[in-house]
């Protein structure tokens, strides 16, 4: 019986457990979840399967880095400052009313829900910013040494 395929061996360790199965059918005692197949081998059964050779996996070709150039992050962070700019304006120039004093309770939780929000975005948007800065100075200087 020797020269079994995986699949065959596969296949006796599945037959194995459903006689298991089988013979603890009726048993109050028995698990309830299904026996682990790692359960069924038995001793001598690496004399029925050999499991084939590991192939060496092929190394991947490297490829050199794309970097972007100064120009396009550039580009990238005046178009964050220009969507950043907005947030600077608060949603309420009446300071009064965005106390509380105008719009009551409900109405200033919203209000106040919204400015955290507009800020939260313009925190995300200003460190963005800071990290193009620089990878711009970056690629300032890799063009100055390519160049």
């Amino acid at each position: 019986m020797s020269g079994m395929t995986g699949d065959e061996y596969m296949d006796l360790l599945l037959e194995r457990q459903a006689e298991w199965e089988r013979k603890h059918a009726g048993d109050p005692r028995r698990p309830w979840a299904r026996p682990l197949l790692e359960w069924f081998i038995r001793e001598g059964d690496d004399l029925l399967f050999t499991p084939p050779e590991e192939q060496p996996q092929p190394k991947r070709a490297t490829q050199s880095r794309v970097y972007r150039s100064a120009a396009s992050l550039r580009a990238e962070r005046d178009r964050l400052v220009t969507q950043r700019a907005p947030l600077l304006t608060p949603i309420l120039t009446d300071r009064a009313a965005a106390g509380g004093v105008a719009l009551g309770p409900k109405r200033t939780a919203r209000v106040q829900a919204q400015e955290d929000r507009r800020l939260q975005r313009y925190v995300s948007l200003t460190r963005r910013i800071e990290a193009l800065e620089t990878r711009i100075q970056r690629a300032e200087a890799r063009e100055v040494r390519a160049a």
